[in-house]
Order: structure tokens, then sequence, then C-alpha cells
């Protein structure tokens, strides 16, 4: 048995260099299925495959339009000016989802999403910024007090004034009362203004809380039933960052330049926002023990007891296992982006000529490749396996253009 071991190990990995002897480096495991081609199926009549593309596009369609419902009622509510349709369609204040990762199998088709919810922050972000200092207990106090000292001490002139005149002029009281009145109706509502605001920001932010329900995605789920006629499950991926999608990274561009055709300025402020660490490049490949020696009849005893010591810190240890598992992942750090934006992208009304612009951060090469000498695996015989690639086509009202995005990683 350790013979045939032996042989399959001469076969899948080979030696780093000359001088090492001992260290041993596996090849890149293939990519899945689905994250190379975005549907991974197997059927026996091939004329099935067919349909697969047009249902897999009318589903990304279904859940884009779900997740960017809004509710009129509310919006008519905080903005005074009513917005348009296609201003509401263009602008970025929504929750972006990637295209769709389809694994079929013979009783399910499950969906891996990776969405970015700007609409949350920037609900998050109004509410801080306007709201919930208001409420913060030192200032809530100071401004309980300013009304108390200053407001109650007009109120109090204001009805000796009404006591002098009632008794000079009867019909002028009955004035007087109205004006207080209105003057008590002014005051409340300047005091529960910015309340009221605050509770309808509120219940935005429940309502985007709630499109992640498993209750409300039920009726979207029924609505996939019908394109596939298998259960459907969702794996959605909520993004810290919107440049860790490729699709999601480039997707605003096209919104922004549909509406203002400002190319250098929105090419540069999406560039600078992605956060690039400075990643070091190791000279060897770390292992807990060398996989030459691993098989031999000598040793099994020492693996036994590296591995029992290794369970044992995991089990007292929870940030020791963490850190084994985050070091064996690849492509976890973002090494570089870049766009490439091409079209009628002139600030004129008739573009008589097209622009072509390109912008870029970090590195897009491969580390394992390109510097420590490894060989890796060609994602469709063509792509890199550490790179992202997403192209969006796009229209406005001078003409067509394009727009490639890349995320790289390590």
């Amino acid at each position: 048995m350790l013979n045939i071991i032996k042989t399959k190990l001469n076969n899948t990995y080979r030696k780093k260099g000359k001088n090492d002897e001992h260290v041993v480096f596996v090849y890149k495991d293939f990519v899945p299925a689905v994250r190379n081609w975005r549907n991974s199926i197997y059927v026996y009549n091939k004329n099935t495959l067919n349909l697969i593309p047009t249902a897999s596009n009318y589903a990304i369609k279904l859940i884009k339009s779900y997740f960017n419902s809004y509710n009129l009622k509310l919006e008519k509510k905080i903005r005074k000016e009513r917005l348009r349709r296609r201003l509401r369609k263009l602008s970025t204040n929504k929750i972006f989802v990637s295209n769709g990762e389809f694994k079929h199998t013979n009783d399910k088709v499950s969906i891996t999403l990776y969405v970015y919810n700007r609409q949350k922050l920037n609900y998050l972000y109004k509410l801080r910024k306007r709201y919930i200092r208001l409420f913060a207990k030192t200032r809530f106090i100071k401004k309980l007090n300013q009304i108390k000292n200053v407001g109650l001490n007009i109120l109090k002139k204001q009805e000796r004034k009404n006591k002098v005149l009632g008794k000079i002029l009867p019909s002028y009281k009955s004035k007087l009362f109205l004006i207080q009145h209105l003057y008590y109706k002014r005051f409340i509502k300047k005091s529960l203004r910015r309340l009221k605001y605050y509770m309808l920001y509120k219940q935005l932010l429940y309502i985007n809380q709630n499109k992640f329900n498993n209750t409300y995605l039920q009726g979207l789920i029924n609505l996939i039933k019908k394109l596939f006629n298998k259960n459907i499950e969702f794996n959605i991926i909520n993004l810290k960052y919107f440049y860790f999608n490729s699709n999601i990274f480039s997707e605003p561009l096209v919104l922004k330049l549909r509406r203002k055709r400002r190319l250098l300025k929105y090419l540069k402020a999406s560039v600078r926002k992605a956060k690039i660490k400075n990643i070091k490049l190791a000279n060897k490949p770390q292992y807990f023990f060398d996989v030459a020696n691993l098989y031999d009849n000598s040793n099994i005893d020492l693996i036994n007891n590296l591995l029992n010591k290794l369970f044992i810190q995991n089990t007292k240890n929870s940030n020791f296992l963490k850190k084994v598992i985050l070091d064996n992942i690849k492509y976890k750090r973002v090494s570089g982006v870049r766009l490439e934006a091409a079209g009628r992208l002139t600030r004129r009304y008739t573009a008589s000529r097209s622009q072509y612009k390109v912008r870029y951060k970090g590195n897009l090469q491969n580390k394992n490749s390109s510097f420590e000498k490894y060989s890796y695996v060609l994602l469709r015989g063509n792509y890199k396996p550490n790179l992202q690639f997403t192209k969006l086509n796009s229209k406005s009202r001078i003409g067509s253009f394009g727009i490639k995005g890349w995320i790289s990683g390590t």
C-alpha cells in the first residue's frame, strides 16, 4: 500500500529546486466547475443544456429586481421631490448583487450570490450623522433644559400679556388664544420633525434587512422554481468591501458614467478606494512536517504525536485553529485591481470619437508562478486562477461604452 502511495506522490508532487531536497510543493488544485463556468451540471440528454444559459439569465434578473425593490410611500416622505424612475435605476444607493454561481443536482439548484449592501451603509451613515447624536444623553438633557428655561419663560410672558389685553378688549382675547394655539403647534412640529425622520429611516433599514430573511425570500424562490423545476437553495455571501468581487467593483462605474460623463474622475475614485496591502513573498512554503518523509514506517509514530498535539491545542485555543485555516486558504488577499473604460465617453453631446482610459493599483501577477516559479492550472485554457474578470456593456444618450474589471488575489 505504501509503495502505491509513493508512486502517486511522485506523479502529483514536484521538488522546488536542486538545493531544497526535502521541500515539496503540491500542484494547484483544480477550481470547481461552478467557479470556472458559473454553471455545473451533468445530464444524459444534451438538449437540456441549451436552456440553462437563458434560465440562469432570467433567474439573475429576478434576483436583482427583488433586491432593488423599494417602498414608494416611505421614500416620498423622506424626499421633497419625487425621484424619477430613470434616476432611481442609475443611483448607487442600492444592494449590489454579482452574477450567480449555479450548481445543479438531481433535486435542487444551489445558487451562490455575492452581495454588497451599499443601501444599508448609507442609511446607517445618515442616522449616525443627523439623528443618533441628537438623542445622546448629554445633548438631549441640554436641549430639555433650554426648552424649560427659555421656552417656558416666553410662554409665561405671553400669558401675562393675554390677561392685560383680555381685560381691556374682550373680543381680542379669542384671537390671542388662536395665536397661542398656533405657536404651540409650530413648536411641537419643529421638535418632532427630526424624530419623525429618524423613525422613517429606521423603517427603511428594517425593510432592507428583511430582504435577506427566509420568509421574504420564499416568494423569490417560488418564482425561480418555475424556471428550473427543482428546489432552490440560496447561499448569500455579504461582502465587507465592494472590491472583493469584480462584478460589483465595475458595476457602480457603469451607473455613474450613464449619469455624468466624468470618466477620469470616477476611474481614479473607484481605484483609489481599493485598499491593497503589501504582500511579503516567502522564499519557502511552510509545512508542519516534510511531505517527502511522510510515509516512512519509522516516522509514523512521530506524525501521530504531532497530529495529537495539534488537536489538543485546537480544543484549548480556537484562535490557533483559525490561523491554521486562514494560512491554508488560497487567494484570500487582494493584491491588485484594474479598470478599463472604452467607448463614447466624451462630454460633448455629439461624440465624434471614442475614448480609452486605464487605471490600476497593485499587481495582477500570480505570486506562485511569477515569483516562486511554480506551475498552475489555467481556467478554460486561458484565464489565470488568481484573477477575476468581468466585462460590462452599457449605453448613454451619445453612444455605447464598455468597462472591463480585474481583481487579483494571493
